[in-house]
């Protein structure tokens, strides 16, 4: 709450500081006020006029501590308790000698026993029936004259082929290393 407090008093004190100045300028002339309102404007007046907005210049000043008070209080991950884990740095480990062992090998995963392949293959041949059974209710209910139905049921099936065949062939590589 205290830091929504900073920073609206932050935010007035810079509106009173812009007012301030705008006075000044058209006090000075209607294209100073004018010329405020475009990019550098403020900074040409104050660098031309310097003595005609200290006031305004106060109150731009005191704005900056109470913006600088709502960052600090506001809740978050830069807030008061957080705030010096923003500016810590993470350790990091001096590189090895080499160079070349900047880089983790990857972890490989235990091999599937004999057992473990079987029983995957045989749960791969029984989700490749229930797919054969689906695609055969497909082509059952397909037109001839459907072409894009057609077509999407080659590919379907090409698919299947292909998964039926890669599971062939694991299951025969299993089988036969049991002789």
């Amino acid at each position: 709450m205290a830091a929504l407090i900073f920073l609206a008093l932050g935010v007035l004190c810079i509106l009173i500081g812009r007012i301030l100045l705008i006075r000044s300028a058209f006090g000075i002339s209607v294209w100073w006020g004018l010329g405020i309102f475009l990019p550098f404007g403020p900074l040409l007046f104050r660098l031309n006029y310097p003595d005609l907005a200290p006031l305004s210049k106060t109150f731009r000043l005191i704005a900056l501590p109470c913006i600088l008070a709502y960052f600090v209080l506001r809740p978050g991950p830069l807030s008061g308790s957080n705030f010096d884990k923003f500016f810590k740095h993470k350790e990091v480990p001096s590189a090895p000698a080499n160079h070349y062992g900047l880089e983790k090998a990857p972890q490989k995963a235990p091999a599937p026993s004999l057992a473990d392949r079987r029983l995957a293959n045989n749960r791969e041949f029984e989700g490749l029936n229930a797919w054969y059974a689906a695609l055969r209710l497909k082509k059952r209910d397909l037109l001839h004259s459907d072409v894009a139905g057609n077509e999407a049921y080659m590919v379907e099936l090409t698919q299947y082929n292909a998964a039926l065949k890669k599971a062939t062939d694991e299951r025969n590589s299993l089988w036969e290393q049991k002789k």
